[in-house]
């Protein structure tokens, strides 16, 4: 087995600190999903403080990667809940 070198080893602490970020701004919203049990974009935004934008382009990713669905619609937004495993 050949072990990796040191510098192959070495974590980019910028990186680190984006992923971070990333994975917590994905909690909040799965969170606040499950609180709520369905949720819009903008009661998603509104509930995190994260800008809609932002909210929707996370919650895309999370519907892409079957973690969320749609369920319905509300005063013409999508609502969303977590998806059954």
């Amino acid at each position: 087995m050949k072990l990796m070198s040191e510098e192959k080893r070495k974590v980019d602490k910028a990186k680190a600190k984006v992923m971070a970020e990333h994975t917590k701004k994905q909690r909040l919203i799965l969170k606040e999903i499950e609180n709520k049990k369905s949720a819009t974009i903008p009661e998603i935004s509104e509930a995190t403080g994260l800008q809609e934008s932002d909210v929707f382009k996370r919650v895309t990713a999370l519907t892409q990667f079957r973690k969320v669905k749609v369920v319905g619609e509300k005063e013409g937004y999508l609502v969303y809940a977590l998806a059954k495993e």
